[in-house]
């Protein structure tokens, strides 16, 4: 079991009370990898939140990758809503370490402790809308770059 002092420097849990971050702790396990260890791979059960603690982390689909995470970022949101099949793999880039919180975890923190769950949501949110933004300003860049293009051409 990790120490809660180890994930409360996560920006994910940097809000919750020692008690909220002890029983956290408690619901999930460390789990490390070597560099080109997949740690979860597309199409399979999407049942965990994984902080990232160390380390990095490719986000991709076969060969394209849509995102570098490291230390401090999470991914398996989406297991926060329902457990469902992963979009994408996750390949360890270098040695890694992460916090694997399941889903089963997650319910019983939002049923047991809807403030913590409100923290951490919130938290979530606030991640994806500034992925939302990025992936927003990067598909506009591409769209300046498509129009210039074609009117270079002209």
């Amino acid at each position: 079991m990790p120490t809660p002092t180890l994930l409360e420097r996560h920006p994910l849990l940097a809000n919750l009370a020692p008690d909220q971050l002890a029983q956290i702790a408690r619901a999930g396990e460390i789990e490390s990898y070597n560099p080109s260890e997949t740690i979860v791979a597309e199409g399979s059960l999407g049942d965990a939140l994984f902080l990232i603690l160390s380390g990095q982390v490719a986000v991709h689909r076969g060969p394209q990758t849509f995102a570098m995470l490291q230390g401090g970022e999470f991914f398996g949101e989406m297991s926060l809503v329902e457990p469902a099949p992963r979009s994408a793999s996750v390949t360890s880039m270098q040695a890694t370490f992460l916090f694997r919180l399941p889903h089963d975890a997650l319910r019983e923190l939002i049923t047991t402790d809807a403030q913590a769950a409100s923290v951490l949501l919130v938290q979530v949110v606030k991640t994806l809308s500034e992925r939302l933004r990025r992936a927003n300003t990067m598909l506009s860049s591409v769209d300046v770059l498509a129009d210039w293009l074609a009117g270079s051409m002209v």
